[in-house]
């Protein structure tokens, strides 16, 4: 994850405020950050289906969907919201109940525990709604991620995140800096909500089974500009003899300074463009493939991203997520599937404590 490096290492006068903040709350927000955890992990759990994206990455030089491998800083808090409206086309053969859009709303809280380690809190709520039908909404499957951070030296190797490495802009940084996370999901959705007279997994809020994620990413500064690329799994365990299929994910992403000022309001404008590639396996119903499920999506997916450290270091970005090419099975079949979207729009706001 990014914190807003951009700020933070253009003079030391932010990153000693903060540091001050982070010493005097840092065991306090600790604390909250374990209880939190805990309580998550101990609650009853009793439930989600096709989702919103969980990247947290945020800061100046990061991209959106394409996760950054940078960690935040010992003590540091970063606070966020994140919206993904998705809206469907719509087909004849779909008539009168077609898939007409849904909302992934996120809260989520990160916590450095070490320049190294990171964790991280999401609370998700979806809406999902369907032509005749209504919607369906509530609170979907809550999360939990652990995130490792370490870099790569030419002619010294590798080494974990120290300090220098979660306060420091990569502009002119020959590192390449990389981290590894798991990611946990806990069925605390509801999985059992009727719409139109039927239990649809696909318009729930919640799986009904844990998850699991899997994400490698990576990062390299080249003067103003930033390459990011990540590798990820996600794995659903089954319910009621049905299983969604696991998901494969690969994503780059190229971030361009387009403006820069240290002393005024707006202190960093970023320009970006990803590329997200989705593989999905057949969903699972007792034990055979679901017809009309699965298959290969590509996005390109422009955005921005805008800086305000007088705000309390807040990070606005947002993301147009547009599907150019899919090879999915039975595509004549699916509607309301990835990759036949007309378009998703992402709204991230992060502030960093």
């Amino acid at each position: 994850m990014a914190v807003p490096q951009t700020e933070v290492s253009a003079g030391q006068r932010q990153s000693i405020n903060m540091e001050g903040l982070i010493v005097r709350n840092g065991i306090i927000v600790k604390n909250l950050f374990v209880f939190v955890s805990l309580s998550l992990l101990l609650s009853p759990v009793n439930a989600w289906s096709h989702h919103g994206g969980v990247s947290l990455a945020f800061g100046p030089g990061s991209p959106i969907e394409t996760c950054s491998p940078l960690t935040l800083p010992e003590g540091g808090f970063v606070a966020g919201v994140r919206l993904e409206q998705v809206e469907w086309n719509k087909y004849d053969f779909a008539q009168p109940n077609n898939k007409s859009s849904f909302t992934f709303l996120s809260a989520n809280m990160s916590y450095g525990f070490t320049p190294a380690f990171m964790g991280t809190v999401i609370v998700p709520y979806y809406i999902k709604r369907q032509d005749g039908f209504g919607e369906n909404e509530g609170l979907a499957d809550v999360k939990l991620q652990a995130t490792y951070g370490f870099h790569y030296d030419p002619g010294i190797g590798f080494s974990r995140n120290r300090s220098e490495d979660t306060t420091v802009t990569l502009e002119g940084k020959k590192r390449i800096y990389m981290a590894v996370s798991f990611m946990m999901s806990l069925p605390t959705g509801s999985y059992h909500k009727e719409l139109g007279g039927e239990i649809d997994p696909a318009m729930q809020p919640g799986f009904g089974a844990p998850s699991y994620t899997l994400n490698v990413s990576a990062a390299r500064a080249f003067g103003s500009f930033t390459l990011n690329g990540d590798l990820g799994a996600d794995f659903f365990t089954a319910r009621e003899n049905f299983q969604f299929g696991t998901e494969l994910r690969a994503n780059l992403a190229g971030v361009y300074e387009l403006y820069g000022n240290t002393s005024s309001f707006l202190s960093k404008l970023d320009g970006i463009l990803e590329l997200n590639f989705l593989h999905l396996e057949r969903d699972q119903e007792n034990g055979v493939g679901v017809v009309a499920s699965g298959g290969n999506i590509l996005y390109l997916s422009p955005g921005m991203r805008f800086s305000f450290p007088s705000l309390q270091n807040a990070n606005l970005g947002l993301l147009l997520k547009i599907p150019v090419w899919k090879d999915l099975n039975e595509q004549d079949q699916q509607q309301g599937s990835e990759g036949l979207e007309k378009y998703r729009l992402i709204v991230t706001l992060s502030f960093f404590f």
